[in-house]
């Protein structure tokens, strides 16, 4: 699996990820939108579900790549989420999701 630093400044390519950013609002919209996708399939739950990093990549839609805090301690779950296009109406979906450490970088993960 790909993986990127947080203190690595990339170029967005076409079709390639974006440069970890830090979430906005808009991030963290789409992570409370997947939680409940996200606790059904790693089959726990969440009291805390808040998104500190993401990448992009345009492609059909938006694929995003998020880093997101789940607990006081050391929780985290990498997430992937596809954003279809908005004229299709569909709603973000999970395709991949990972409980790691907090302090595990990023990692850009494939579809399950």
């Amino acid at each position: 699996a790909l993986r990127r630093k947080t203190n690595l400044k990339l170029k967005m390519l076409c079709g390639g990820h974006s440069q970890l950013k830090a979430a906005t609002p808009d991030i963290q919209s789409i992570a409370s939108t997947v939680k409940s996708e996200v606790e059904s399939k790693l089959s726990t739950t969440f009291d805390k579900f808040e998104a500190t990093h993401f990448t992009q990549q345009v492609v059909a839609g938006m694929i995003y790549h998020m880093k997101v805090r789940t607990n006081e301690m050391d929780g985290c779950v990498h997430i992937r989420v596809f954003k279809p296009l908005p004229h299709t109406g569909d709603p973000a979906k999970v395709q991949a999701a990972k409980v790691v450490a907090l302090s595990d970088e990023l990692t850009i993960l494939d579809v399950e």
